[in-house]
């Protein structure tokens, strides 16, 4: 089976074209179990709610928005199989957590695989309006959040980034990291303090910068 993955641009990055208007109220875990008995429609939903969250967890981690990109691709053409052989099993937890783990382990594999280090992450938006001063300061302080968070172990990255960005609980990352919650706690207090710490560093040089 080919699966085709279409890709729209908008300002939350890139997210799937679902081929059907509206919303649907079937959990994520219906979704599986009626795509795996022959729904291709409930696979266009889960690519729906999943699309921009995989690439940007993708691209948190690699630091690089093309190899991201792969990558958001490649996780949901294993989750073809996965699904179609009975691999995810929702008595274990949710989708979410499944799904993020598989996401994050291609990304490892692919960094493992590149005989360079990644480089920082990209802005996926280029597009800029030069008329509107308060939408390119909030694009640039998006942008200084995201060259501080590439900077954090992976490990506290990555838990930032499903806690913050995509509000799973610590049970649900705990599960997606292959850790317990406590752990999983202490990272997230690790990465909020080096997100903190950073930003407060930068803007007090910047204005040692404007005071000169």
């Amino acid at each position: 089976m080919v699966v085709r993955l279409r890709f729209r641009q908008d300002r939350a990055g890139l997210k799937p074209a679902a081929r059907t208007p509206g919303t649907v109220s079937a959990t994520d875990e219906e979704l599986v179990e009626r795509y795996r008995l022959g729904d291709d429609d409930a696979f266009e939903w889960l690519v729906e709610r999943y699309g921009a969250s995989a690439l940007r967890f993708a691209r948190y981690l690699v630091r690089d928005g093309h190899l991201a990109e792969e990558i958001a691709q490649d996780a949901f053409v294993k989750l073809v199989g996965v699904v179609r052989d009975g691999g995810f099993d929702p008595a274990r937890g949710r989708f979410a957590s499944f799904f993020f783990r598989m996401v994050r382990h291609l990304s490892i594999d692919r960094m493992r695989a590149r005989s360079r280090a990644p480089q920082i992450a990209e802005d996926l938006d280029p597009q800029e309006s030069v008329g509107a001063p308060d939408l390119l300061l909030q694009k640039e302080r998006c942008a200084q959040v995201r060259e501080i968070v590439a900077t954090l172990p992976e490990r506290e990255r990555a838990a930032i980034v499903l806690r913050e960005f995509d509000g799973l609980s610590y049970k649900e990352i705990a599960l997606a990291l292959d850790a317990n919650i406590e752990t999983v706690k202490t990272w997230i207090f690790r990465a909020r303090r080096r997100i903190q710490g950073s930003w407060s560093e930068a803007h007090a040089e910047e204005s040692r910068t404007h005071g000169m």
